[in-house]
């Protein structure tokens, strides 16, 4: 039934994509974060190419309807611009199975392609709204039910991968902690009404229980910074404060012993197998980032390709001051364990100094824009994107996700929230000269003109 509900109202949605170019774009991001045949759970709906569809909507929105079509000025814009430059030659140059690397790089132009049009059509306060809400709706809604069950069967609900991009528990804690921040600044724009208000605190509430639920220890290390980050900026830290405490009380109410015994791991570090799998990844991220400087070796060659793994494992010992166990030739490597190494393997390290430009330049703006603004959705909207990417950056560390949607959506609104903060500043230095010339022309002749 849901499947034939979504195919009926999928006309009305390319309609109004079609009349909206920053509707387009939130379906755009909706579609992306979690294909909408999986709230069908299959049928009908499978049939569609929801996303590609919108991606289509949105360049012909964007070419026919008025608006800016300018891109951003700022930094974080030309960066992205560079950074996706320097993946089209790693690509070329790449030292992995060919035409797996042009898979993941076609998987990355389409998400820096959405991030352009976040970045040159969303202006205004309804357009980063419509996105925050295209992002809650989709992997804070999926998140949110499955946080739901795990409270309601008492933590016994297990909870695994929810969509293709984020297809490991993981992964899917990751995304869920980056929605969190997101769900939390519409609550923060809907305070006088009561039911939205609370109801997105509620989506917040439970995509913490769906973190802690996937028993994954980088997300918790990300919750764990998040919320510290969240608490120390707060302007009432007795509430939040009262209101995290009543949010741990629950979560120890639920958490089984085997989850206590899994986050206390990670003091044990040294000794936990897991990690040392994560050392051997991150030595043969820098092992061909050595041999590679410039470019690294493309999308995930260092991880895939049994033949550059082989031929990276004979200069195992170039790094031996690294303790770790040793890589045998014939030995499962699976993936790089951390956005860090991910960049540093896959474009080497010009591309990792790109990329950390990226992230450095987007909390630089952010932080500048919450401390200097004086409009409460400019604060609002930085403050929460702001700990939307610290999460990333923190739950990242031991997570191969450097190249999600999600990420670089942040960064395009970042880029346009820059925009239109400079925009508004411009004005108000306008508005100023022209008042202080006309006070100062009022003096010379004797009257102020209005």
């Amino acid at each position: 039934m849901r499947d034939y509900l979504l195919v009926l109202i999928l006309p009305l949605l390319l309609y109004a994509a079609l009349r909206k170019p920053f509707l387009s774009i939130s379906f755009w991001i909706w579609s992306a974060l979690v294909p909408p045949f999986l709230w069908a759970h299959g049928g009908l709906a499978t049939s569609v190419r929801w996303n590609f569809l919108f991606a289509v909507v949105t360049m012909a929105s964007f070419a026919i309807n008025k608006g800016n079509k300018k891109p951003p000025s700022g930094a974080i814009f030309v960066l992205c611009v560079i950074f996706f430059a320097h993946c089209v030659i790693s690509t070329m140059l790449n030292n992995g199975y060919g035409p797996y690397v042009w898979f993941r790089f076609d998987l990355f132009w389409r998400t820096l392609l959405l991030f352009f049009f976040i970045a040159v059509v969303i202006r205004k306060q309804v357009h980063f709204e419509s996105v925050a809400w295209g992002i809650t709706l989709s992997f804070g809604a999926l998140a949110m039910i499955e946080g739901a069950k795990f409270v309601i069967s008492l933590g016994g609900h297990n909870i695994f991968g929810l969509t293709p991009a984020f297809n490991d528990n993981n992964l899917s804690a990751l995304a869920s902690l980056m929605c969190i921040p997101i769900a939390i600044f519409l609550a923060r724009q809907y305070k006088d009404n009561f039911y939205f208000k609370n109801g997105l605190y509620g989506v917040a509430f439970f995509n913490v229980m769906f973190v802690l639920g996937t028993d994954s220890r980088g997300a918790f290390l990300g919750l764990a910074v998040f919320s510290i980050a969240y608490w120390l900026k707060s302007k009432n830290k007795l509430r939040d404060g009262f209101v995290m405490s009543l949010g741990g009380l629950v979560a120890l109410a639920i958490l089984s012993d085997e989850w206590f015994n899994r986050m206390e791991t990670i003091g044990d570090a040294g000794e936990d197998g897991s990690f040392q799998g994560r050392l051997k990844s991150w030595k043969l991220a820098m092992l061909m980032a050595i041999r590679h400087p410039f470019f690294g070796g493309g999308f995930d060659s260092t991880f895939t390709n049994r033949g550059t793994i082989n031929s990276l494992i004979a200069d195992w010992e170039t790094l031996s001051w690294i303790p770790s166990a040793t890589l045998n030739v014939g030995d499962t490597v699976f993936v790089a364990h951390s956005i860090y190494f991910q960049v540093l393997a896959d474009h080497g390290f010009l591309g990792a100094i790109w990329y950390g430009f990226i992230v450095l330049i987007t909390l630089k703006n952010l932080s500048s824009i919450a401390k200097t603004s004086k409009v409460f959705w400019h604060v609002n909207l930085a403050e929460m994107l702001r700990l939307s990417l610290i999460a990333f950056l923190t739950a990242g560390a031991a997570l191969s996700s450097a190249y999600n949607d999600l990420f670089f959506a942040l960064v395009g609104m970042t880029a346009a929230l820059s925009a239109v903060v400079k925009g508004e500043e411009k004005r108000v230095a306008e508005v100023r000269v022209k008042t202080m010339q006309q006070v100062r022309f009022g003096n010379e002749t004797g009257h102020i003109n209005t």
